[in-house]
């Protein structure tokens, strides 16, 4: 009957010497959770993966690229399950933890920084945490709760690897206490 299936499916050439349907083996899911900064950066992780014939395990250094979201897979050729025709291949699959104050929404980057009553009506300057460190950033005079100030080209690396994201500083007004 499978011979048969195979044949109306127009597989007919696709068989081995003894009769083996052939092809590559199963692809293989991996999850892997990063920490925030590891997903906008990229970083390298070390996996252990088990199979084989024998249950042996096998130690792989993957490389994980810049920019990466939650739930995006990166595929690693050739470490899938065996088969006839060769291994299936790896899909690692990231989860990002969140970060205590940087949002990301696509390739920009949120910060909510806290100003004082007057710096918002007078104007000033105040350092912002950006994931390439801290930088001074000038608040406007008369500067509503909520306003959010672009520092372009200071977000995330984009799928080419060419641009960055924006960074936004959502400005957040607090009263004396």
């Amino acid at each position: 009957l499978d011979e048969i299936l195979e044949q109306l499916r127009g597989g007919a050439g696709r068989r081995g010497r003894r009769g083996a349907p052939r092809g590559a083996g199963a692809d293989l899911e991996h999850h892997l959770t990063l920490d925030f900064l590891q997903a906008v950066w990229g970083t390298t992780t070390t996996l252990r993966l088990a199979g084989g014939p024998k249950g042996e395990t096998e130690t792989i250094t993957v490389k994980i690229p810049p920019g990466v979201r939650e739930g995006s897979r990166v595929r690693v050729r050739g470490k899938g399950q065996p088969g006839p025709d060769g291994p299936g291949d790896l899909y690692i699959v990231t989860h990002v933890r969140p970060h205590p104050y940087f949002h990301r929404d696509n390739d920009d980057i949120y910060v909510e920084v806290p100003i004082s009553i007057s710096e918002a009506a007078l104007g000033g300057k105040v350092d912002v945490p950006t994931i390439d460190g801290t930088m001074t950033v000038t608040i406007p005079a008369g500067t509503a709760s909520g306003r959010k100030l672009r520092l372009r080209g200071k977000g995330v690396r984009g799928p080419g690897g060419e641009t960055r994201g924006d960074q936004y500083v959502v400005v957040k007004i607090v009263p004396p206490t």
